[in-house]
């Protein structure tokens, strides 16, 4: 009788810590980091031997200092793609390509990441307002919304501006929403090299 009792109770405890295990072991999915990368094509380069040094910082709105992936849904509400994360905060990601495009672009001598500028390189004042996916009332992201307002100061001359572009999402996976974040920055750093070339020649 005793061992029968024994046997029951040992296989109670097994039954119990088999159920506990996937508490106790946590499989939910790991944490996945997506990179955004600079401009693979720059626009026609400035082959002048006197090119200018540009020196850039770049901010965010509240809520976007962060290194969570976005969206804003249909009650105003920021909220999280689960486990999606830019490798740093946002503007620190943001400074990176940025600064990377604009080298990249054969315009400029140097482009660094200061905030403020030395002798008589061009500045570049950047603040990020909008980097999101936006959501409907089901919760399905359909666009990224990317705004960026500015400054450039370059000699005598000084101009702020605000570029902007929202691009669609084409289907419900998170590569695709990445893709659209991708797709968005891109047009918009070509919209900055635009704007710093109306007001500095």
């Amino acid at each position: 009788m005793n061992m029968r009792i024994l046997f029951k109770f040992a296989a109670l405890l097994l039954l119990i810590l088999t159920g506990c295990s996937g508490v106790m072991d946590s499989a939910q999915p790991a944490r996945q980091y997506f990179m955004l990368m600079p401009l693979s094509e720059s626009s026609t380069p400035d082959i002048s031997d006197q090119k200018p040094s540009l020196t850039m910082v770049l901010g965010a709105v509240p809520g976007l200092d962060t290194d969570w992936v976005q969206a804003l849904d249909g009650d105003a509400q920021l909220v999280r793609y689960a486990n999606a994360r830019w490798p740093d905060h946002l503007p620190e990601v943001l400074t990176s390509v940025i600064q990377r495009s604009l080298q990249a672009s054969g315009r400029y001598a140097e482009v660094r990441a200061a905030s403020r500028a030395a002798g008589d390189a061009w500045f570049l004042q950047l603040e990020v307002q909008q980097f999101y996916g936006l959501q409907d009332t089901n919760r399905e992201t359909t666009r990224v919304a990317v705004r960026i307002s500015g400054a450039v100061t370059c000699d005598d001359q000084h101009s702020a501006f605000t570029v902007e572009d929202t691009v669609p999402v084409n289907s419900q996976r998170l590569s695709a929403v990445i893709t659209a974040h991708q797709q968005g920055l891109d047009k918009i750093t070509q919209q900055i090299f635009s704007e710093i070339k109306k007001v500095c020649q």
